[in-house]
């Protein structure tokens, strides 16, 4: 054999040294035409024998199945079937095509592969994106047309103006989808981008910065100015985005550079800038209907493959009702529940009284207690959580105070449960009850800022748990306490009149006059001490333009700390309310101070 030559092992060719590799891999007989090289092809040396032609690779992948079968045809040195080297397509010949034993397919690499079993026969096994298999229930069921929207008929309702634009493909301009969670507003903003003739981009503020907004911005500059074609950036949580990040926007958003959708879950008046929002139209999504997320579950179970499993009957009415109008929460709940019916049995279930005659339990009753419990394991998994920093906090810290304000104690005891278990803090709460002690208890029962007090500080050495009874305690005191509000109302008062110029100063009489020189020029002159005299005396309290609103002065109604009387007497009266909470309160029964026309007795707590 010549220097430099080596002996194929398969079909016991002389080859060089340098392509014996390359040789196995392409141009051996054993060697299949569709198997890819196991290592980077080298180029041919100027004195090799082998065939002028140039090198090919093939552009299928390398998968485990494919290199089985040629190191089985290495080892047994059998050759396959089809054409030689000869006939393999180069890499350098751009129209070239795969030939394959049966027909020409094209070559997918991102869903397919094709491999070859052991025995020689062809088998195509189809490969899923892990991407998309992983994805949950919730986001492989979203709608893909706006005729399978599910929800907001106001919006998107069937005749509705919104709805006409976006079928138009008109887009709607820049805008604010403000909604709770799950309430469709990515979706929708898809689907609005989808029907418009327009390049579509989605960030997210949870992971995105002011580069990759700025970098979207300056693409679509360019783009609508050479091609003409728009550009709808849609931005989930927008309100992450802070003020010098949301300014950003206002150029591109200005000029209609950029059709800018934002979804956000809070308040917008609070968490988007003012110049941005008055450049945005804001549409309000309301929580889905228990019908809707009905609707939406029954649509959801019917995309996937069959076969389903059982599934409790209740099921799908007890997801629509406890997810709070959370589309998302809901199909969660529904992949929760599937998974669980596919998982085999861990567990013996107990003996019921269900039982047929050798002691056995029955089949129904076996369904019926693995029902029982996927609703329990369900609904453990369905807990609405607590957003501490959201606008549900204040709401809740709203109502709470409202209901007190009303005395409604049991309701309020409701908000402040709601509030605890939630995780709120115990002290933002005890801080709200001191405000209510003062605010709207106030002067009727002056117990009830002490009581307030002695919660804050219970709350601050106990912590929770414990101290959960002393905010119940508080809050049910300040639920049954009378009313009056004659001290809040009188600080308003005074507030209004310190902002109507002039503002005059201090009468000389009440003036401290602690020199010669103060009192030689009037500080203090003829003031007299009222605890030194048996009688009342008069002093200058209030500069003689604001004499009136003394509460020495012959004007009750001017006063700004009115009688409990003359503050009564100030109060509205509205018929329609009165007969509302007669019709709802009292068994459609007149209320008892109706007969005197609203005049306050003595003995009336509310003032």
């Amino acid at each position: 054999m010549a220097p430099g030559k080596v002996e194929c092992p398969v079909c016991s060719l002389p080859v060089a040294e340098t392509d014996i590799n390359l040789h196995l891999d392409l141009q051996c007989r054993g060697s299949s035409s569709t198997a890819g090289p196991s290592t980077t092809p080298k180029l041919r040396s100027k004195g090799s024998q082998s065939s002028p032609e140039r090198e090919v690779i093939s552009l299928l992948e390398d998968t485990p199945t494919s290199k089985q079968t040629l190191s089985a045809r290495r080892a047994s040195g059998k050759s396959a079937s089809g054409p030689g080297p000869g006939s393999v397509a180069s890499i350098f010949n751009s129209t070239s095509k795969r030939k394959s034993s049966s027909q020409d397919e094209p070559l997918d690499l991102s869903t397919s592969a094709t491999a070859k079993s052991e025995d020689g026969k062809g088998d195509k096994k189809q490969r899923l994106n892990p991407l998309i298999a992983n994805q949950p229930l919730a986001e492989r069921s979203r709608p893909t047309t706006l005729s399978s929207y599910i929800g907001q008929t106001d919006l998107v309702g069937p005749g509705s103006l919104l709805r006409a634009r976006i079928e138009a493909g008109e887009g709607v301009g820049s805008c604010i989808l403000w909604g709770p969670p799950g309430c469709g507003k990515t979706t929708l903003a898809r689907l609005i981008a989808k029907t418009a003739n327009a390049d579509f981009k989605e960030l997210s503020a949870t992971s995105s910065g002011t580069s990759d907004v700025r970098q979207v911005f300056e693409q679509a500059k360019n783009s609508l100015k050479l091609t003409g074609r728009r550009t709808i950036l849609m931005i989930d949580e927008i309100h992450r985005f802070n003020k010098p990040q949301q300014d950003l926007f206002l150029p591109y958003v200005e000029n209609g550079w950029v059709q800018l959708i934002g979804a956000t879950t809070e308040n917008p008046s609070f968490k988007v800038n003012g110049a941005l929002l008055s450049r945005c139209q804001v549409f309000t999504l309301s929580p889905h209907s228990p019908e809707s997320l009905q609707e939406i579950l029954n649509n959801a179970l019917t995309s996937l493959p069959p076969p389903l499993p059982h599934l409790p009957p209740d099921l799908i009415p007890f997801l629509a009702d406890v997810a709070d109008g959370d589309a998302r929460q809901a199909l969660n709940g529904l992949e929760l529940a599937l998974k669980v019916c596919q998982a085999p049995q861990q567990t013996k279930l107990p003996s019921s009284s269900s039982s047929d005659k050798n002691g056995e339990e029955s089949e129904e009753a076996k369904q019926k207690k693995r029902d029982e419990d996927l609703m329990d394991a369900v609904r453990r998994g369905l807990r609405k959580g607590y957003d501490r920093s959201g606008e549900e906090r204040y709401d809740m810290i709203s109502a709470l105070h409202k209901c007190l304000r009303g005395s409604d104690g049991s309701a309020a005891m409701y908000w402040l449960a709601r509030m605890i278990t939630g995780g709120e803090d115990a002290l933002y709460i005890a801080r709200r009850l001191v405000v209510v002690a003062s605010e709207d208890v106030g002067l009727a029962d002056p117990q009830a800022l002490p009581l307030a007090m002695a919660t804050y500080q219970a709350c601050q050495v106990i912590g929770l748990p414990e101290c959960r009874i002393n905010l119940a305690h508080c809050v049910a005191y300040l639920a049954e306490a009378p009313k009056s509000t004659r001290a809040y109302t009188a600080f308003k008062r005074a507030e209004a009149l310190c902002h109507e110029p002039p503002l005059p100063g201090v009468p000389l009489q009440i003036r401290n006059a602690p020199t010669a020189l103060m009192k030689k020029l009037g500080y203090g002159k003829k003031y007299s001490y009222d605890p030194d005299y048996q009688h009342p005396v008069y002093n200058e309290y209030l500069p003689h333009t604001l004499a009136n609103h003394s509460s020495h002065s012959p004007y009750p109604d001017e006063h700004i700390l009115k009688s409990p009387e003359a503050e009564y007497k100030s109060k509205n009266w509205d018929e329609d309310r009165l007969s509302e909470w007669e019709w709802r309160i009292n068994g459609s029964k007149d209320w008892e101070g109706r007969a005197r026309g609203g005049v306050k007795k003595d003995d009336d707590a509310v003032s």
